[in-house]
Parts: C-alpha cells; sequence; structure tokens
C-alpha cells in the first residue's frame, strides 16, 4: 500500500513521522514544494523496510498533482493555508479517484468543501474533512460523548494555544485569515454569526500545564460540520483562547488589517502584499515570546440525557499543536486502509470514524492525557 503526504511542514512532518514508525503502509511519498526541508526529515527515519521518499511539487499545478495523486492508495494533506489550497487540491484529489485526509480548519472553506460532496462519490471516494486537532479529535470527542447518550441538548467544543507552539508559517495565514473576523455558532436550528475573541466569553477549566483560560467564540468548522450530523442540539459552539491573551489582539488586529487593504507595497523594488508582511510578522513575534509553556489543550462537553437522568460528558486532552494535528491525519489514513473508516463523499470525522478505536490508537501514541468526565446534571 501507498501512501502520499501533501506537505512537509510543522504537520506534515509530525504525519510523517507517525506513519514511518505505526503504518502498515509499504510506500511513503512526501511532496512539497520545499524539498529540502523534507529531505532531512526523510533522514532521520532509518531502520525499517519501507520506500520512502521525497519529491517536488507545486499543488497548483493540477495535471501532475492528479498524476501523481493517481500512484497512490491514499492521500494526507497537510498543505496550507485551507483557504488557498484546501478545494483545489480536493477536486484533484476526485479527478485522480484518491480517497483523501485533510485537516481543514477553515470554515469558509468547509462551506465549499460540502459542495463537492456529489462530484466525491460519483468518484466513488472518500474525503475525510477537518480530521486534525480542532477540528478533528474535538469531533471525536463530540461522537464520543454523544453515543454515550440518549439525547443530545448541546455540544461544545474548546480549544487552547500557545503562543510559543505556533506551527509553521502556513497556520500563520490562517490564523489571520479565518479567526480575526467573523465566527459561526449554532443556535436552535441556526448558524448565527458572532465576532471572534469577543463574543461569548466564559472561564473553562482545561487540562494541566494549561489550567483555567477564558476563552471566546471563534472562526472554526465545528458548530457546522457537528450541527450537520446531530441537528437535534439545541446550541453548538466552538471556542478558543491564545497564551497569553495578547495573542488574540495580535490576530484580530492584523488580521483586520490584512484583509482590509489587499494592496501590495512596493519595497526595494519587491511587490510584497500585506497578508504575506503581517503573516510573517506574526509567525516572528510569536516565535520571541519567552517564559510561555508550550502545551495547548482541547475539550469537548456534550449535555444531554441518558433515560431521565441529566448527563454532561467531558472529553480533554493536552499536547503539543505539530503532533495534535498531523498525528491524527496519519491515525485516520491507517484506520482508512485497515477498513475502520468507511463511506464515500465529504465526511467529517463525527461522521466516519469509529471513535473507540481512534481514541485507543491516538491514546498509545503518548502525544497527551486523554481525560474523560461524567457529570449528573
Amino acid at each position: 500500500m501507498k501512501v502520499l503526504v501533501l506537505g512537509c511542514g510543522e504537520m506534515g512532518s509530525s504525519a510523517v513521522k507517525d506513519l514511518y514508525h505505526y503504518s502498515e503502509f509499504r510506500e511513503i511519498m512526501v511532496a512539497t514544494r520545499t524539498i529540502d526541508k523534507a529531505s532531512k526529515v526523510l533522514q532521520t527515519l532509518q531502520g525499517k523496510d519501507i520506500q520512502i521518499a521525497a519529491e517536488r511539487i507545486d499543488v497548483t499545478n493540477s495535471p501532475n498533482l492528479i498524476e501523481l495523486m493517481k500512484r497512490h492508495d491514499i492521500i494526507i494533506n497537510c498543505v496550507g493555508p485551507n483557504y488557498k489550497y484546501e478545494v483545489p487540491i480536493a477536486k484533484a484529489a476526485i479527478e485522480a479517484k484518491v480517497d483523501l485526509i485533510d485537516i481543514n480548519d477553515d470554515y469558509e472553506t468547509t462551506f465549499e468543501m460540502f459542495e463537492l460532496e456529489k462530484k466525491a462519490k460519483e468518484a466513488g471516494i472518500l474525503i475525510v474533512l477537518g480530521l486534525g486537532a480542532s477540528p478533528g479529535i474535538n469531533n471525536v470527542f463530540a461522537r464520543a460523548g454523544a453515543d454515550q447518550l440518549d439525547e443530545i441538548e448541546e455540544i461544545h467544543t474548546a480549544w487552547i494555544m500557545s503562543g510559543a507552539d505556533p506551527g509553521g508559517l502556513a497556520l500563520s495565514y490562517h490564523l489571520l485569515y479565518s479567526l480575526s473576523m467573523k465566527a459561526l455558532t449554532y443556535e436552535n436550528g441556526k448558524l448565527k454569526e458572532v465576532n471572534s475573541f469577543e463574543d461569548g466569553r466564559e472561564t473553562i477549566k482545561f487540562p494541566e500545564p494549561v489550567g483555567s483560560v477564558d476563552v471566546y467564540h471563534i472562526g472554526h468548522p465545528e458548530p457546522i460540520t457537528l450541527s450537520r450530523v446531530f441537528p437535534q442540539a439545541k446550541i453548538i459552539t466552538d471556542k478558543a483562547s491564545f497564551v497569553p491573551n495578547e495573542v488574540n489582539g495580535w490576530i484580530t488586529t492584523l488580521g483586520k488589517m490584512a484583509i482590509t487593504d489587499k494592496k501590495p507595497v512596493t519595497v526595494n523594488e519587491t511587490e510584497i502584499y500585506p497578508m504575506d508582511f503581517f503573516a510573517s510578522y506574526f509567525y516572528r513575534r510569536c516565535k520571541t515570546l519567552k517564559g510561555i509553556a508550550k502545551p495547548g489543550a482541547l475539550r469537548t462537553a456534550v449535555k444531554g440525557k441518558r433515560g431521565n437522568q441529566g448527563k454532561t460528558i467531558i472529553y480533554s486532552s493536552s499536547g503539543l499543536i505539530a503532533d495534535g494535528t498531523g498525528i491524527p491525519a496519519s491515525i485516520g489514513a491507517q484506520m482508512f486502509i485497515q477498513g475502520k473508516i468507511k463511506g464515500t463523499g465529504v465526511l467529517p470525522p463525527e461522521s466516519c470514524v469509529d471513535w473507540k478505536e481512534f481514541l485507543k490508537i491516538l491514546v498509545s501514541r503518548g502525544i497527551g492525557k486523554l481525560q474523560i468526565e461524567e457529570i449528573d446534571s
């Protein structure tokens, strides 16, 4: 079996390493525009009878990308930012008729991806939409909690990210583009527009070393996908914050400037677009943060009833962003090849992932301690 990993940044590298150490794939191909970085990652992977190689690819060159995809059994897409590359890569996978796991966390792109549902089904492939940390692990947590209740009333996902662990530069583009303006939450059968990092403030206790943090509505896909899968829920939220809190302000301020003013400026005879400048500035500024713990955290609370008794089931975990995003995608690809993820079309994790198997594998990786609470409510 052959797996193709697109992208070898922070998340892609983590996925590749997990595939090498734990999967049954005989061939792992890493395709990226930065071949030197990919080669350095592959040089650390030695000692197993697995064919592993890197190839330079421009994912915007659809004919070349499609031909590369056709030579593999499944694809993991870790190319970012999602708002630029997610949909074109998915369309290429449909054309190639090869199944795809991705880590999409852009809420506008999520709507576009669901528009590919019919074409994906016609091609006979499955696109697992957003199998990273959040969305991804948090969505699997939601399925786990929902399956243990007879009635579902509310689903609340939340996440914390350390400014000192900003991932790669592509993530900075995503944060400024998707998290600086509007967000969506779900109330009484409808998606409702709110303001990121302003509305819905509440204090949530996350696993150590994170602890209690104020979180806010955020521009993420969870309310979109979860409301499609669990329409009976009256309220579905996704809230987040960065540590330290001033990083939230950096995102909203820089993001609004980058989105509002799209005209390039000329510096030393080179045109620089505001988003390129501000994303790079944000990334460098996060890298200078000192004395800030790097682990982030995830938390999902599902409220409902078991019989006549009100229950709230809470799943939570903590860890680093690269492992927490890349490894779930790798696990998803492995489960799919083993026949443990099934279906066709465009499906979020809560629709197609066996939560018991997934969480068992995730815990075995040791990337974060899983905590489970059940509260009478």
